[in-house]
């Protein structure tokens, strides 16, 4: 484990000798329940009143301690959100912006990401509760459905085609 440099050293021992293990503390209780980006912790050591100099200070520890890394919290909430509730790039993006994560961090993983696959994922989940809806209305629900969830146009017009000739050739084939 690396030493913290003398500026740093000299920065946490004229502090309230409290306060960052308190901080620290809170911090670690906070990332036990999830992961969580730098900007996000510090935002939530902010709001339990520590001071600047304090949260700061944490959150340098707990980079250095490897315990808060941007790169590995983004990675985790992609895979997450992939999973269970897909959406588009757009929605990624302002979801990860939200959180603090830098857009060098965001462009980089997004580069990645294959949205055209997780629109089509979603599309099929929605359109088994569309059953007995009209084509058009079927078609007008799922662009709404995908476009809310931060598609692309592009990927949302191939996914509603390729679902909606599905879901005709396969009531052809019933009759």
């Amino acid at each position: 484990m690396e030493l913290p440099n003398s500026d740093e050293h000299q920065r946490f021992q004229s502090m309230d000798k409290n306060a960052l293990p308190d901080a620290f503390a809170y911090a670690m209780r906070v990332l036990a329940l999830r992961s969580h980006s730098s900007e996000e912790l510090l935002r939530k050591l902010l709001k339990k009143k520590h001071a600047i100099p304090v949260a700061e200070a944490t959150i340098e520890r707990l980079k250095m301690l490897k315990l808060l890394d941007d790169e590995s919290f983004a990675r985790e909430l992609i895979s997450s959100r992939s999973r269970k509730r897909p959406q588009g790039t757009i929605k990624m993006r302002a979801e990860l912006t939200a959180k603090g994560v830098s857009e060098t961090i965001i462009a980089d993983l997004l580069s990645q990401y294959d949205s055209a696959t997780l629109c089509y994922q979603a599309g099929l989940k929605k359109l088994a509760t569309l059953k007995g809806a009209d084509n058009a209305a079927a078609k007008s629900k799922l662009e709404r459905f995908l476009y809310n969830r931060g598609f692309e146009w592009h990927a949302i017009e191939q996914t509603v085609k390729r679902l909606l000739s599905l879901s005709t050739s396969s009531e052809d084939e019933m009759d």
